[in-house]
Order: structure tokens, then sequence, then C-alpha cells
């Protein structure tokens, strides 16, 4: 019989629709808590099955056992170097840069006068994130000096020094929505997002709508899935006033709760299936 190890955090509605799915394929699903998971570091074989499903909320605790299972011989769907590239918006935009993806311009900077002089050569408006976050906590749009220097002094006075990273990127005027692609080895489907205010997660509030992916955005969120390496992703697009078309994130554990009921994208049962493709 085909067996999946499934690793969460919690079961969530997208982790029970997921575990529906495959046990509808006949598979046999074994569920890991990532709280209890407590694994040797070595080479020695994992006692589970040979491709396990990855769907811990926790970047720390993804990353960690992937890599750990990796070397004990697993298929880690997403691997731990998608989830660590994914999960860092600065190594995020590397990796498209080095494969000449189109994205917006960015800048990381390590102390706070330097960045409000980068930003006013720049020019504003800005927006600045956090390196690592999700769900558009801290994201905010810099529309001047005082602004620029207030957001800095925040981002490098508090916290710990491993935060003191400043991302800052191009803002985009966007059209009243972004577009989500997600990809499973190819583009399957895709959510437009629309909202009045400039930041578009539906975590803030922004509407899905459904979306027809045209051949040119799959194939640009194909290549930016490439290039983090990740086998599941929803692929973020920023369309321009222009019909500029640019990746701004990539996330490796999709959430679709909020939106499958508008897109119809039937995502549990594609994870499912593309999870079954990779077995031996």
């Amino acid at each position: 019989m085909k067996k999946i190890d499934l690793v969460y955090t919690r079961l969530r509605t997208e982790e029970r629709m997921i575990l529906e799915a495959l046990r509808k394929r006949d598979c046999a699903v074994e569920l890991h808590q990532d709280s209890d998971l407590v694994l040797s570091l070595d080479a020695e074989r994992w006692p589970g099955g040979s491709v396990v499903l990855m769907r811990s909320m926790s970047l720390t605790r993804s990353r960690y056992l992937a890599a750990i299972l990796e070397v004990k011989g697993a298929r880690v769907v997403n691997s731990a170097r998608a989830i660590t590239t994914c999960g860092d918006k600065i190594l995020t935009n590397l990796a498209l840069a080095a494969r000449g993806v189109p994205m917006p311009w960015s800048f990381a900077g390590f102390e706070e006068e330097a960045c409000v002089a980068e930003i006013e050569r720049r020019g504003y408006p800005v927006v600045t994130k956090p390196a690592v976050g999700s769900w558009g906590r801290m994201v905010a749009r810099i529309d001047g000096r005082s602004a620029a220097e207030g957001l800095m002094q925040m981002r490098f006075e508090t916290g710990s020094a491993s935060e003191h990273v400043a991302l800052v990127q191009q803002y985009i005027d966007k059209p009243g929505y972004d577009l989500r692609v997600y990809v499973m080895g190819r583009a399957v489907g895709g959510i437009r997002r629309r909202s009045e205010h400039w930041v578009t997660n539906t975590a803030r509030g922004a509407v899905p709508e459904a979306y027809e992916v045209p051949a040119s955005h799959a194939k640009l969120a194909e290549r930016a899935a490439a290039a983090v390496g990740a086998d599941i992703a929803a692929v973020d697009l920023l369309e321009t006033r222009d019909g500029e078309v640019l990746v701004n994130e990539i996330n490796h554990c999709v959430e679709f709760a909020r939106s499958i009921e508008f897109t119809r994208v039937p995502l549990p049962e594609l994870i499912a299936d593309y999870a079954i493709g990779v077995l031996p």
C-alpha cells in the first residue's frame, strides 16, 4: 500500500482536507505533530515512509526537520532548501535574481542611517518588510523621510541582533489586486486577491476571486518555483498598471482555507496527487 508521512503543527482545515484526499486515493497516512518529533542527528534511516509531506507552520521546525529527514533518506516535500529560501525574503530575492526572474528592486541594509540614505537616493514610496515573516505582518509603506527614519529606527533598535537587517523593496502601484499562482511542478491554478488597501493578503482582509491563469503568468510562476527549488508553492505576482508582471514572494506551505471556495482549484487533491506521484 502507498504510504505518506504528514508532519504538521496542528490539523487545520488545509491539513484535514489533504489527509482526506490522500486516504481517498488508498494512501496510508502516518501523522507526526512537529512538537512530538525528536530526531537523532545522524544518517540512521528514517523509520517512516519514503515521502514526507511537510506541513509544519513553523519555519524553524520545518526547515530543521526537513534537513534531518533528508539526511535520513526521506524525500521531503518541500525540501529543506526550498523551505529555507522561501522562508527568508532576502534569500528568495537572491534566488530569483540568480535565475533572472523579474521582481521589484530591493535592497538589504544593516544600519539605520545607511538604509535611510539609500531610500532617499532611490525615492519614495518604498515598502519595508521583515526578512522572515508571513500574513502581511510588519509590512509598511514609507512615503517620506520622517517615516523612513522612524521605521528604520524601530527595525534596528528592537528585537534580537539576528533581526537587525532591513529589507526595502520597490513600491508597486497595483490596480487594486495581486495574483497568486499555485505551482506543483507546473502551474495548476490561481487566485486574484482584491483589496482597497495596498496590502492584499487575505489574512489582512483581501477578497479572493477566481483567476484564469494566462500562459505567461504560469510560465513566470513555474520559473520562480524552480529558482527556489520548491515542489509545491504559491507564487505571489504583482501586476503594474502598465501590465508588467513581477514576482513578489513565494510561499512554501500553501494555505487555501480562506480562498478555496472562491477559486474552485482542487488544491487538496492536487497536493495529494503530487505527493503520491513522487513515491518510488
